[in-house]
């Protein structure tokens, strides 16, 4: 097993986990054994996960504007400190600008590129075999 499905595969044992973990807490909300929030108030936690999977994969600049956009989403949500969507929609901007700054920097797209190259080289090469 190669890097390239070596991290599909944590990416899609961390979905999984998430899945699971959701499951498991909405489960106990239905027996009251946990109050949850509102589920409709909850959704930018996705973004969280998703920044998870690029953490595995590597890929920080990636990771670190997913985790900021789900900062903002969850704050423009629940109102923290009187955050709106109206009112503070240039920090989306700001988070997706530093996630494109950190990538350049780490040259993370290169590499997952080079990467996704190198698997359909080697895949092509074993057809190539097998045939």
């Amino acid at each position: 097993m190669d890097e390239f499905d070596r991290t599909r595969s944590l990416k899609t044992m961390i979905w999984g986990w998430f899945l699971i973990g959701i499951g498991v807490l909405f489960l106990l909300d239905r027996f009251h054994v946990v109050d949850l929030p509102n589920i409709g108030l909850m959704w930018p936690l996705s973004f969280v996960a998703i920044a998870a999977i690029h953490v595995i994969e590597r890929r920080p600049g990636g990771a670190l504007m997913f985790l900021l956009m789900g900062a903002w989403f969850q704050a423009c949500t629940l109102e923290w400190h009187g955050i709106t969507y109206g009112k503070s929609w240039p920090l989306l901007l700001i988070a997706v600008g530093i996630g494109i700054v950190v990538r350049a920097f780490t040259g993370e797209d290169e590499r997952f590129r080079q990467a996704i190259q190198e698997r359909r080289r080697r895949r092509r090469e074993e057809r190539g075999h097998v045939a």
